[in-house]
């Protein structure tokens, strides 16, 4: 577990609910994920509240596109305040909501992530350093410094 000063210099990803899947799984996954696949591409449907441009996100969603073609994204691509707000506004009234949230503020994703998300055991995690995880619900995507 990380302490929150060193989680506050990461860019965070909360998975707040269902994860992305594929109908061919990528290399390493185990088997018995083939029940999320089949349970994203039931919903159809991917949406991911973001502070990052959806310029600077475009290559990622064209490969999460060609990968699981099944699966329609909705990015919304706003500022962390509307983000942060509209999340919790959703939640609050027992509205459906983003999926993932990927935030650059450190203070209200991890408020997110504590209040709502919900834990997930990422394929991915041996690939990434044990200190971008924290408690299976907030991944960090970068590090950068902080004065």
């Amino acid at each position: 577990m990380i302490n929150k000063s060193l989680f506050s210099s990461l860019c965070v990803v909360v998975f707040i609910s269902t994860a992305a899947t594929a109908q061919t799984l990528p290399d390493g996954y185990p088997a018995d994920y083939q029940k999320t696949v089949a349970a994203a591409e039931k919903e159809g449907r991917l949406v991911i509240y973001s502070t990052t441009d959806t310029k600077a996100a475009g290559p990622l969603l064209k490969g999460f596109a060609a990968r699981y073609p099944q699966i329609k994204v909705e990015y919304n691509d706003m500022n962390s305040t509307e983000l942060y707000n509209r999340y919790i506004s959703e939640q609050a009234a027992g509205g459906t909501s983003g999926d993932v949230i990927w935030s650059s503020s450190m203070d209200t994703a991890l408020k997110l992530a504590s209040d709502y998300a919900l834990p997930y055991a990422s394929a991915e995690s041996g690939k990434i350093p044990p200190w971008a995880v924290w408690q299976q619900k907030a991944y960090g995507t970068t590090y950068e410094p902080l004065v």
